[in-house]
């Protein structure tokens, strides 16, 4: 799953992180590539330390990769242990608000699965295309298979284009599914096309973004 919590500051206006891993749990949710997670970053989410609580709350391990100070970012979470992580600093030509890459190994059964989590920027265009061709270069120097879950702030038809057009990932949401562009999205490899089952998108009050969800099949 991919979901841009809001910090958990739902568009009822309640917020809850509570909730937010509730609604995870229900879902039964393997893996979740998180944006916009705070943790002791100011009153508008109580102080709280949101990545501890939600993986408490889960029973989940989980990587936060902060992009504002130490307060502010993107987080995995995952019912696999997450053998080996890291938080790439993103290009920031405008110098504007920071964005970062998290990068996770982690291992399912016999598959080593690299997971990206990102989110791109949203108020420079040209901050945008600079990510993007950033992450270009990163993941065709990965080792696949490769799964990339984010808020990107835009489409696979427009500022995402020339890093699909590579052909190394596509689009599940639209390209496999069939269930529109987003700019939320999940990516796999092109090769594993086959291997995505089923997918959802869940409109919701909890964030101001939907909840996307693939099932896909790792291994044999």
């Amino acid at each position: 799953m991919t979901y841009n919590l809001h910090h958990c500051l739902g568009d009822d206006g309640i917020y809850d992180v509570a909730r937010i891993a509730q609604f995870m749990s229900d879902f039964k949710a393997d893996i979740v590539l998180c944006q916009e997670v705070d943790r002791e970053y100011s009153d508008r989410s109580q102080m709280h330390k949101q990545p501890e609580m939600l993986a408490e709350q889960l029973g989940y391990h989980m990587f936060y990769g902060p992009n504002i100070g130490e307060t502010y970012g993107n987080m995995i979470l995952s019912k696999y242990p997450i053998r080996l992580a890291e938080n790439v600093v993103l290009p920031n030509q405008e110098d504007l608000e920071p964005r970062g890459l998290i990068v996770a190994k982690i291992d399912i059964g016999s598959t080593t699965v690299t997971f990206l989590d990102t989110h791109l920027s949203a108020f420079s265009k040209v901050n945008r295309g600079v990510q993007v061709e950033f992450l270009r270069e990163y993941v065709a120097s990965l080792e696949q298979p490769v799964i990339f879950g984010a808020d990107f702030n835009t489409r696979p038809s427009t500022q995402l284009k020339p890093f699909l057009d590579d052909g190394v990932l596509i689009s599940s949401r639209d390209t496999i599914l069939g269930l529109g562009e987003g700019i939320d999205d999940l990516l796999v490899p092109s090769s594993m096309r086959a291997n995505v089952l089923k997918g959802e998108i869940i409109e919701n009050v909890l964030s101001d973004h939907p909840a996307y969800w693939i099932d896909i099949v790792i291994g044999k």
